[in-house]
């Protein structure tokens, strides 16, 4: 399948899997990889996730694949413990020590995947200072020159509200249980305020039901639907809230900051190299929902610093995670490990 909807010409091909363990299906999704890779022969493949890329990297491996790839973009047991935890370093050692190479998204990632052991035999190795495709700064710098009144009423949020926003999977990992207790903490203290989320649930870490019906039941949180192309909703956001508690490295805050959007996060593993602490964002100590409360009020009632702060993040970002720069050295790294694969 070549285009729909993709920007690049790639080929797609489609193989069965499912994201939660299943013996059965687990083999008949290595028995699809192996023929797929038997039949395209490539070069080199590059496999994500703890699951898909030990099939990933087991079928490359059968196939005698000279250059394979296992690219860490998040560690999934950094929020699990007892068996599962176990488990997933289990897979994470697994389909690193049968790739030839290790790519990790960013530096705090690579230093939590040292410390489980992963990667020992071809030590995980950051493109550039990290990220898994780069950040079109200039995308989402636009979003500046769209409404903000017209991107607030097509979403229903209020024209005159101060926005806190929050943009992904609508998960307990991402935080938003501790996003809910931060929002209704400030609205018992202040009017005026409103909370936008972008994204769905996801019944594999799901935030409960409680967390469910406290976000229908408010007239002051909008939810919507995930979308495609977030780019222009980060224009009716005064200020971006990402409580997340593991990544790779996030790609939204690193979109909010290229639209001049402020953003508060916890410094877990992945978000610390993600944004611009006391540039273009702030990190509270990871966990800390007082700290996260205290950082978001300040921020609320200081429209002048949000303003200062959202001014730096394009240039912070570019500096650092500019798409065409990440692409380079990318390639490079392919071409040098193609050279002796």
């Amino acid at each position: 399948v070549r285009g729909q909807g993709w920007d690049e010409a790639a080929e797609i091909h489609h193989v069965p899997f499912r994201r939660q363990p299943s013996p059965l299906a687990d083999l008949r999704a290595l028995r699809a990889t192996i023929r797929l890779i038997r039949e395209v022969e490539p070069d080199i493949v590059n496999a994500s996730t703890p699951k898909a890329g030990l099939l990933g990297m087991a079928a490359a491996r059968w196939c005698r694949v000279p250059v394979r790839v296992y690219h860490l973009r998040g560690l999934r047991f950094e929020t699990t413990t007892g068996w599962r935890r176990r488990l997933l370093i289990l897979l994470e050692r697994g389909a690193a020590g049968l790739a030839t190479n290790v790519i990790v998204n960013s530096e705090s990632a690579r230093q939590a995947a040292g410390a489980a052991g992963i990667g020992r035999r071809h030590p995980p190795v950051v493109i550039g200072v990290g990220s898994g495709n780069g950040i079109d700064v200039d995308r989402y710098a636009l979003s500046n020159q769209v409404s903000r009144d017209a991107t607030r009423a097509e979403l229903g949020v209020p024209q005159n509200a101060v926005v806190l926003g929050f943009i992904g999977r609508l998960t307990r990992d991402k935080g938003i249980v501790d996003l809910l207790d931060v929002f209704e903490q400030l609205t018992n203290e202040r009017r005026g305020l409103h909370l936008l989320l972008v994204g769905d649930v996801e019944p594999g870490d799901p935030v409960g039901p409680e967390a469910e019906q406290r976000i229908d039941d408010r007239d002051d949180v909008t939810q919507v639907p995930w979308v495609p192309d977030t780019s222009v909703l980060y224009s009716a956001l005064d200020l971006l809230v990402f409580p997340s508690a593991r990544e790779g490295l996030p790609n939204v805050p690193l979109q909010a900051q290229s639209a001049s959007v402020p953003v508060v996060a916890y410094a877990a593993t992945g978000t610390t190299d993600a944004v611009g602490d006391g540039v273009s964002g702030v990190l509270v100590e990871s966990g800390d929902r007082s700290g996260l409360t205290d950082v978001v009020r300040s921020l609320v009632d200081d429209p002048e610093r949000r303003t200062e702060l959202g001014a730096a993040g394009p240039d912070w970002v570019r500096a650092r995670y500019a798409q065409d720069a990440f692409w380079s050295e990318l390639i490079a790294t392919y071409r040098k490990w193609g050279a002796t694969g």
